[in-house]
């Protein structure tokens, strides 16, 4: 690293940054204690399989449905307040789910906390964009990725033990207190960006720069979701039991692998973003994550099939990062709220159809096909991002950013 080069540490310096990275970790490590333990749970209300894949699939509706409508709110009442909103949301909602004496208030309820969450992660990245130097924007997103995803993963094998020890009720109600620890943190430690309130409230969708690069940005979002829920989430599992012959333990290794590995090259991949640019950084990551995904489905020696995860950390790394900061770069300070919950939308909404289409393909056309089809939309997102220009403006050569 070069003098004056900032480093983790000195982006974890600034109390703003870090506020938002503690109390991204407590809410994290909250959903990660709860996830391994809710298909369970919802079990023991008697129901089957296919009302558990609602539960699931209701929170993730909810925050879908949420997110065209949270922005305006973001824009107008400022971050500081929808944090807080959001995050007590939640936690309220998962406190409840935890007291239903029945399944169908247990869906309403868990269902309930997506609004909630769609509140919360828009005002969050909103004020992360408005906050930070856009010549430091990556660095802070890598970091952020950094404490999501480390917060999800020491939760996992927190819930089953806390599920063991005190019923598998208790996570909801320890997921709660986490999201209600991190209400109280961000109301203590963060101030809302400096913004014009009439220009806020004339805001809307309508108002936002519509043109390739936004759309380009947009598409970028929603072909990386797509990729986490059609490829991580649904092909992988299915293809490594039934077609590699891994247990469900190696299968969870291979995903601890890449997440591993994903996690590694985060600040790497954020770093690289601001010095060399979004767009030099998301082409070769998203043509690289594209044919991986399309010759994955011959990986079906287990050996070939664990050391795929690596290549996929790495790319899903560098092609997780830069959209946001590209997002920033093009967005007007008093559109970033409205923005952000556009976003946030085109990416839940890759998330939900990812996986239908991996389920779908791989049961009509073979794993092989499957693998190669849900490669279509990274290609179709590095398709835009060619046809566009660079979004970051020139920095100095030092790259010294003020506050950091």
């Amino acid at each position: 690293m070069s003098e004056g080069e900032p480093g983790i540490r000195d982006v974890l310096r600034i109390p703003q940054i870090r506020a938002a990275m503690i109390g991204t970790f407590v809410i994290m490590l909250g959903f990660g204690i709860v996830s391994p333990v809710l298909p369970s749970y919802a079990r023991s209300f008697g129901v089957g399989r296919d009302a558990v894949g609602l539960l699931i699939s209701g929170f993730a509706f909810m925050r879908l449905i949420s997110d065209p409508f949270v922005g305006r709110l973001v824009d107008v009442r400022g971050e500081r307040l929808m944090i807080v909103l959001g995050a007590v949301i939640v936690g309220a909602s998962s406190v409840a789910a935890g007291l239903a004496p029945s399944f169908g208030l247990l869906l309403l309820f868990r269902s309930a906390g997506g609004i909630g969450s769609a509140i919360f992660f828009a005002a969050l990245l909103s004020y992360l964009l408005r906050s930070i130097p856009p010549e430091r924007s990556g660095r802070v997103m890598g970091v952020y990725y950094g404490s999501f995803n480390v917060g999800f993963i020491a939760g996992g094998p927190l819930g089953g033990l806390f599920a063991s020890w005190l019923g598998p009720a208790s996570v909801l109600h320890i997921y709660g207190g986490a999201c209600f620890v991190s209400a109280w943190l961000f109301w203590r430690t963060i101030r809302n960006p400096p913004r014009d309130p009439e220009q806020a409230r004339a805001g809307g969708i309508r108002r936002l720069p519509w043109g390739r690069p936004l759309v380009a940005v947009l598409v970028s979002n929603a072909a990386y979701a797509w990729m986490i829920g059609a490829v991580f989430s649904t092909l992988i599992p299915l293809f490594g039991t039934e077609s590699v012959g891994l247990s469900l333990g190696a299968v969870g290794g291979a995903l601890a692998i890449v997440t591993a590995v994903e996690l590694v090259f985060l600040y790497p991949a954020g770093k690289a973003t601001d010095r060399r640019g979004r767009r030099a950084v998301l082409v070769p990551s998203l043509a690289g994550l594209a044919a991986i995904t399309a010759v994955f489905g011959v990986a079906s020696a287990p050996a070939v099939f664990l050391l795929g995860m690596v290549p996929f950390g790495v790319a899903s790394a560098f092609a997780g990062v830069p959209p946001a900061p590209m997002l920033s770069d093009i967005t007007p300070e008093d559109l970033k709220g409205t923005a952000v919950a556009v976003f946030r939308f085109v990416g839940d909404l890759g998330f939900v159809l990812g996986p239908l289409a991996a389920g779908w393909f791989s049961e009509h056309l073979g794993y092989g096909a499957s693998f190669a089809i849900n490669a279509v939309p990274s290609v179709i997102a590095l398709g835009l991002v060619l046809s566009i220009r660079e979004t970051r403006s020139a920095l100095p050569r030092t790259g010294e950013a003020p506050g950091l």
